[in-house]
């Protein structure tokens, strides 16, 4: 969502989920972001609510200080308080079948949004997640698919989500580090800066590490065509044999979401306009009126959609020898290249190893290069950082759900 906004802006004005798409050009305009779905989930339910921005920035202002509920048709009001950038409700709450919910947003400048009445979708737990080698598109690779049924044919409209998880080892790893000595310079008897360096043991794990990443396109399906509401073998997410995040041992959680067919339009709508299938591309070329609308000036364009959806969650694990046995395993993404110094050259006061070289200590300090293994005395052999410490580009902490 916060990608599709980056770019400026056309108006697309979803008027109802039959009618066409009505496209005008226009110039960035200052919107209002809210991206809403609670679901029968018990949790605490969050809510993201910020403003559009321009491609040359970096990321969205966070909308600070609005006051933000939740109702149901019951009289109950759920609470949502401003946390890290987010709203997050009070209690653990979850949606419920066959009861409306509503959202309001009052912001600080004293505008007030509301939401059209939403209802639970069907609850259809997802049956299997199946991860399968395949010749996809003449690659070589893993299928990851989603399998399941619904015998009362009101599902209909899924859309998905996934959260992948690999481990990995660094391949230029030893168990020492060197640092700067106490940050400092000193000046030889020539006149020239030299640097004291010093070897100290790595504290916390630092070889294999893991690595989390999320879904960013928008993933539909649905089965009003089919005789049956039945997802069989749907491709959620296929992985080329080469790529690294599988060389190890590899997990995957999928969510199912279940949509009505208004929100599912509202989804199809940003995935089709942004040209690729992802969020994430920059030729998205519009603006989406969704369910939320400003209560007293019903021209004022609001982004966003307030969903309640079931949604159901599975996590599959497998290791590359499971399903490439005998197969050389991908290639580490990044060049080890090894860089040599000899500490003979360099000069300065007492202390193991001591180096004179501006280039080499500007780069430990700046973690270009942090980690070294020796080789024939008086050699240093250096490696960049990525390819010798896992923590560069992963997290030393194992997964709870890990197996």
């Amino acid at each position: 969502m916060k990608k599709i906004l980056s770019i400026l802006v056309v108006i697309i004005a979803i008027t109802s989920c039959t009618e066409p798409y009505a496209l005008q050009s226009s110039t960035f305009e200052d919107a209002i972001v809210i991206e809403a779905t609670i679901t029968n989930e018990l949790k605490k339910q969050e809510i993201k609510i910020s403003r559009t921005f321009r491609l040359e920035e970096k990321e969205p202002q966070t909308e600070a200080n609005a006051t933000v509920y939740v109702t149901d048709d019951l009289g109950n009001q759920y609470n949502f308080n401003e946390t890290n950038g987010k709203y997050i409700s009070e209690f653990e709450f979850q949606a419920m079948p066959n009861r409306q919910y509503q959202l309001f947003v009052n912001t600080s400048n004293g505008k007030q949004y509301s939401s059209t009445r939403e209802e639970l979708t069907t609850v259809n737990n997802l049956t299997s997640i199946e991860a399968t080698a395949k010749n996809k598109f003449g690659v070589n690779g893993i299928d990851i698919t989603a399998n399941s049924f619904d015998p009362t044919g009101t599902s209909k409209y899924y859309r998905y989500e996934y959260e992948e998880t690999h481990r990995f080892t660094v391949p230029q790893w030893v168990p020492d580090s060197i640092t700067v000595y106490g940050n400092a310079e000193y000046w030889d008897l020539n006149g020239h800066i030299t640097y004291a360096f010093n070897i100290v043991d790595r504290t916390g794990e630092s070889k294999n590490c893991f690595k989390t990443t999320k879904s960013t396109e928008i993933i539909l399906n649905n089965t009003t065509s089919y005789a049956e509401d039945r997802i069989s073998d749907y491709s959620i997410r296929f992985i080329s044999q080469d790529d690294f995040i599988i060389a190890d041992r590899y997990s995957i959680l999928v969510k199912q979401y279940i949509h009505n067919i208004n929100s599912y339009s509202y989804y199809k709508v940003l995935r089709d306009i942004s040209g690729s299938g992802s969020v994430l591309s920059p030729s998205q070329p519009g603006f989406i009126y969704g369910n939320i609308k400003n209560t007293s000036d019903n021209n004022e364009k609001v982004i966003g959609y307030f969903d309640v959806s079931t949604v159901s969650e599975k996590r599959i694990f497998f290791n590359f020898g499971d399903l490439f046995p005998n197969t050389e395993v991908p290639d580490f993404p990044y060049e080890c290249v090894e860089t040599v110094y000899d500490t003979t050259l360099f000069r300065g006061p007492t202390g193991f190893p001591v180096f004179g070289l501006t280039d080499f200590a500007t780069k430990i300090r700046t973690k270009k290069i942090l980690r070294y293994k020796t080789t024939s005395q008086p050699n240093v052999s250096t490696f960049s950082s990525e390819c010798s410490d896992c923590r560069v580009t992963g997290s030393n902490i194992i997964p709870s759900f890990w197996q």
